[in-house]
């Protein structure tokens, strides 16, 4: 997260450290048969191998409060105030905050095989390659490329996004302003397996030799 830690254990526990303010980095008592994790700014997420979610830390939007009746869950993202989970169904529910419209999930969007969530926005993969974003645009991480297809992974930073393609190679979009910029791609990039974005820096992992 922004300021803290979550470790997933072999034994489907939970550990978590760094700043623990909101109460982020306190574990809820008794919580076990974790199968993934997500930490936002203030706040934290697990989901249960029953499909269920379970939130704790700041919750001034919301983002701790896991809608009722929330089941069939099969990953979670958290953003900077607010998450997102994928269910088995293909469909994304989002709670929290929504003051750039990262809460509101696009009317008829299904077939989702993975999810990321930024600050303030979001991703969608679909089962077709294609990728799905909202939420804040101030600096254009949800104007997805036009053409983007054959995409395998994604990843939200803070302002700027990624995906994976299955030729191995990256694109990535949104802030551009660190040195090396975090949406320009290192040139010749390839035989990528897998993506993740930071607040301000992104990592490639990629194939043995």
């Amino acid at each position: 997260g922004a300021v803290h830690n979550l470790a997933l254990k072999q034994d489907g526990t939970v550990v978590a450290w760094g700043n623990n303010d909101w109460g982020q980095g306190s574990v809820p008592s008794g919580l076990s048969g974790v199968t993934a994790i997500a930490a936002g700014d203030y706040h934290s997420l697990a989901l249960k191998q029953d499909g269920t979610v379970v939130a704790w830390g700041y919750n001034y939007s919301g983002q701790a409060s896991v809608p009722a009746g929330l089941t069939g869950v099969t990953a979670i993202a958290a953003g900077g105030g607010h998450n997102l989970a994928l269910k088995q169904d293909g469909t994304v529910v989002a709670w929290g905050s929504n003051m750039y419209g990262e809460g509101s999930v696009p009317v008829g969007l299904s077939g989702v095989t993975a999810i990321a969530a930024g600050r303030d926005h979001n991703l969608a993969l679909k089962q077709d390659g294609t990728v799905v974003a909202w939420g804040a645009n101030f600096y254009g991480q949800v104007s997805v490329p036009a053409g983007l297809s054959g995409v395998t992974a994604i990843a939200a930073g803070e302002f700027h996004s990624l995906a994976l393609k299955q030729d191995g190679t990256v694109v990535a979009w949104g802030e551009d302003t660190y040195e090396p910029a975090m949406g320009s791609v290192p040139a010749g990039l390839s035989g990528v397996t897998a993506i993740a974005a930071g607040g301000g820096h992104n990592l490639a992992l990629k194939s043995g030799a």
